[in-house]
């Protein structure tokens, strides 16, 4: 059975910095442990703000056990970083800001950037890395949150990009940071069956993909994908992490090839080689 996918968490206001280091003597390194921005909003909510942890799972937009897993978790990571004398990051997690929201003119993108000291720093769009980028002011209450950047999903055999979408190994799931850095890696079962007929799209726009690096796919496939919001890149080859790299360099195009072996009536096309 496949993992239930994780709702991405509303922070209501980024840190002001992006991590705190122990004062140490000049030259010695520390580990580092990374608290996620979802943690960071638990923790300002209940033990700066004096919420009750209901009203906090309220704010957040989680149930309430949700919220008191985060909760815990970001405690223990804290209390790990003063025991240990560990440097404390805060980045990464599965969360968006109700503010700094922003618009690309270019590909019509609307995305979220929960980047810590985001007003002295270069905003690019993720996907067209167009620097021309505007403030997005209307209600951002009714924008949906499969509309945020946040992870891309690469079909995958081994550390390959499977060529074959439907019939993958698994599904790495990606969360990229605001400055393009790969922040952390996830892996999902490949539903069994053809891909384009499983729920598997909808599982991954749920998980807040909205890119998928893929090898050769179908027609059928591409307009499921596609009808759930998530943008492909056909034609990709390789070591998944060298992919997801090129990609974010601005590299990758989507090759405009499908895969036409084994076209159904229905017009449905998989994937199948024997």
């Amino acid at each position: 059975m496949s993992p239930r996918p994780k709702n991405i968490r509303k922070v209501n206001h980024t840190p002001p910095a992006s991590g705190f280091r122990p004062i140490y003597p000049r030259g010695k390194k520390t580990e580092v442990i990374s608290l996620h921005f979802e943690e960071y909003e638990a923790i300002r909510l209940c033990d700066y703000e004096m919420m009750t942890q209901q009203e906090a799972a309220e704010s957040m937009e989680i149930s309430r056990p949700t919220f008191s897993r985060i909760y815990s978790q970001a405690r223990q990571k804290i209390a790990e970083s003063l025991v240990r004398g560990l440097t404390l990051t805060i980045e990464g997690g599965s969360a968006y800001t109700a503010d700094k929201w922003f618009y690309c003119p270019e590909c019509d993108l609307i995305f979220n950037n929960i980047r810590p000291g985001i007003e002295t720093q270069e905003i690019r769009c993720p996907i067209c890395r167009n620097p021309e980028i505007e403030t997005y002011i209307e209600n951002t209450n009714n924008i949906e949150k499969r509309m945020i950047m946040t992870k891309i999903a690469i079909p995958t055999r081994g550390n390959q990009v499977d060529n074959h979408f439907g019939h993958c190994e698994f599904y790495t799931i990606l969360t990229i940071g605001q400055e393009n850095q790969i922040l952390s890696s996830e892996t999902i079962p490949s539903p069994q069956g053809c891909g384009c007929k499983s729920n598997i799209a909808g599982q991954l726009e749920e998980m807040g993909v909205s890119v998928m690096l893929a090898g050769n796919m179908g027609a059928g496939a591409l307009n499921v994908l596609t009808s759930h919001h998530i943008q492909v890149i056909r034609g990709c080859s390789g070591p998944i992490m060298e992919v997801a790299y090129a990609y974010l360099k601005g590299e990758l195009k989507d090759s405009g090839e499908g895969c036409h072996h084994h076209e159904g009536e229905d017009g449905h096309v998989c994937h199948h080689h024997a």
